[in-house]
């Protein structure tokens, strides 16, 4: 019962450090290499990968939870997914125009191309670029991590609906082999399972990679209940946490290196075990807690939709710096807007709360 209940908390600092370790990999992947040299982190968008586990782990535990009968399910499906999205949002947005913004400032080139391109501008305020609307090159996108949001927009509302209206077939074959059907295809096809801009016959390859990782997360959570329930002396415990930290430092050396997709598949493949660990409360790094790894979770996504602009400016103006000094310049740039947006649509809120609640009295 007690383990049981970690897993419904769900809160420990271990995981808010692995969100923005995970989140950090991403800075680096965009940011920490140059035109000769390259990313020091290739590998660096499986980082990706775990965001999706972590959000299908964690609307799973949500789904868990919910008692009442659920008549309308499409609709409960797309709320939440609205829900979830509506606390990305104005980081979304903001990263979105400030990269509009700073590239007219820069290029000040007002051409007819250029017009054109800015029609790419509202389906990315949209968070639709995942259906297509966009041309899959990084020229026309403003914000291109966002195709991460848009594919959570997109796909979750469907994985939802699969769990409330077939629950059994869901729970016992679904997230158990749909994925592997989905990557697999994805390898003979494409050549790999990773890329988000491929055009595949349904859309582009990132709706079907965030569609599988979704369901491979709803299994880390069912994967984590099943061990919650098991009893393990000190020295299992103390081999979970061994390979629980030891995965995650796995996948940073291999986000350093270019392995074959097979090993690359198998590196997921762990990082799914360990956060199943993870969340399971079996190892000892659910001890981990404290405001300030709360904190450094709490800015990952943040950092991820405010980053990619921040990025350019910090290579323009640092270009020569090594970098380290660009990674962290980056992440404390984008650490800084998140926390003005963040501050100002409090502000915002409790202004125009109180001018809503003079209008009823």
């Amino acid at each position: 019962m007690e383990k049981n209940s970690d897993i419904q908390k769900m809160k420990n600092g271990y995981i808010e450090l692995c969100r923005f370790l995970f989140c950090v990999m991403i800075v680096i992947l965009h940011t920490g290499g140059s035109a000769e040299t390259g990313t020091v982190l290739p590998n660096g968008f499986m980082a990706v990968e775990f965001f999706f586990f972590l959000s299908g782990a964690m609307t799973m535990k949500h789904l868990a939870g919910e008692k009442r009968d659920i008549p309308q399910k499409m609709r409960y499906a797309t709320e939440y997914t609205l829900k979830k999205i509506k606390r990305i949002f104005p980081y979304a947005v903001c990263g979105t125009l400030a990269d509009y913004l700073w590239r007219g400032y820069m290029l000040k080139d007002y051409s007819v191309d250029v017009w054109q391109k800015l029609s790419a501008l509202l389906m990315e305020l949209l968070l639709l670029p995942m259906a297509g609307f966009v041309p899959a090159k990084l020229e026309y996108y403003f914000n291109a991590p966002l195709w991460y949001v848009s594919a959570m927009l997109l796909v979750l509302p469907l994985v939802i609906y699969l769990y409330l209206k077939s629950e059994d077939v869901f729970k016992h074959y679904i997230v158990w082999f749909v994925p592997f059907l989905v990557h697999g295809w994805l390898i003979q096809h494409h050549g790999d399972p990773w890329s988000w801009g491929t055009v595949t016959p349904i859309g582009l390859s990132g709706l079907l990679v965030a569609f599988s990782n979704l369901l491979l997360g709803f299994a880390i959570y069912l994967t984590a209940e099943k061990l919650a329930e098991k009893k393990f002396g000190r020295a299992a415990r103390v081999l979970f946490t061994v390979a629980e930290v030891g995965i995650v430092v796995l996948c940073f050396v291999f986000a350093a290196s270019l392995p074959e997709v097979y090993t690359f598949e198998a590196v997921i493949g762990l990082l799914a075990i360990s956060l199943a660990i993870t969340l399971s409360g079996v190892s000892y790094t659910g001890m981990l807690r404290g405001k300030c790894w709360e904190w450094l979770g709490k800015l990952s996504l943040p950092i991820y939709c405010l980053h990619w602009c921040m990025g350019q400016i910090v290579w323009i103006y640092f270009g020569e710096y090594p970098y380290p000094c660009r990674v962290l310049l980056t992440i404390i740039g984008s650490s800084a807007l998140a926390l003005a947006v963040k501050f100002g649509m409090e502000a915002l809120h409790k202004i125009y709360g109180r001018n809503l609640l003079r209008m009823m009295t």
